[in-house]
């Protein structure tokens, strides 16, 4: 009778143990499609000819400048963000980061750089370039690279409908979870323009903004000298370089930037571990 009862007791734990397992399955499922939603949702939220995605289109980059006047201005009124603007002067230490990638041809060539010089970047990623070019996502993580939310459109954030700006940051956040299966904790807005309301929606989202101290203005595709030059005059203790993938210059200059900084005694680290260093959240 004993032996009998074991039998009962063991089929009963198969069926919970199965019906826990569908159970999980279809909460992955669930989550999946409205990651999928999300990602869908942001695809649709701009038509082209709607007027907010023509304004908000438009790449004008703040310069080190404004974005200091800026903080500035925030702290006399008392307002303060979770925002990465440099890290530690302490240590004799620079974060490399590009933006808006990941591109099919410049992003190859600018991770065998990288790998040569055995250093690791940080990647802030546009969402619908990571879901047209997968591979290469997959690729920088596997470098040991860290890769980060730059929004799904790369858009101004400050000129579009608030309701927006989530949907944006979100979609991003999906496309990269669903490549490399980690969470996105740091997003950098383009253009480097924020307001208020931007940054208590990428704090309410467990993200953490990061701006930059050197800006060589890449974007305007000077020649690599040019922005070999501008990176290193700018280059102090913690400072976080802005450059881009996708500008054939920039991976002219990666090169003579690396050797230089190097031989300049500096460390290039990521943004995460520069957080971990410094004993702040990821």
């Amino acid at each position: 009778m004993r032996l009998v009862d074991i039998r009962k007791l063991s089929n009963m734990w198969k069926i919970v143990i199965a019906a826990a397992l569908i159970m999980a399955a279809l909460f992955i499922c669930a989550a999946a499609n409205y990651r999928s939603e999300r990602v869908v949702s942001a695809r649709k939220t701009f038509p082209a000819t709607d007027r907010y995605w023509e304004d908000a289109k438009e790449k004008v980059y703040k310069s080190v400048p404004e974005l200091m006047a800026q903080h500035r201005s925030e702290l006399k009124r008392g307002i303060r963000h979770d925002i990465l603007r440099r890290g530690s002067r302490q240590k004799r230490q620079v974060i490399l980061t590009f933006d808006d990638g990941p591109h099919p041809i410049y992003t190859k060539e600018i991770l065998a750089i990288l790998a040569r010089y055995k250093v690791k970047a940080t990647f802030f990623l546009v969402g619908e370039m990571a879901e047209r070019h997968p591979e290469l996502v997959r690729a920088e993580v596997a470098g040991g690279h860290t890769v980060a939310n730059h929004t799904y459109h790369h858009v101004n954030l400050t000129k579009i409908p608030v309701g927006y700006i989530a949907t944006e940051i979100e979609a991003c956040d999906d496309v990269l979870t669903s490549i490399t299966h980690k969470p996105v904790r740091l997003f950098r807005p383009p253009g480097g323009d924020y307001n208020s309301t931007v940054a208590k929606v990428c704090e309410a989202l467990n993200h953490t903004m990061v701006l930059w101290t050197d800006n060589p203005r890449d974007y305007l595709r000077p020649n690599a000298s040019i922005i070999k030059r501008r990176v290193l005059s700018k280059i102090s203790a913690g400072g976080i370089i802005l450059i881009h993938d996708g500008v054939q210059q920039t991976v002219d200059a990666l090169p003579h930037i690396l050797e230089a900084l190097k031989s300049k005694g500096y460390q290039i680290v990521t943004v995460d571990e520069m957080l971990k260093e410094n004993g702040r959240k990821q």
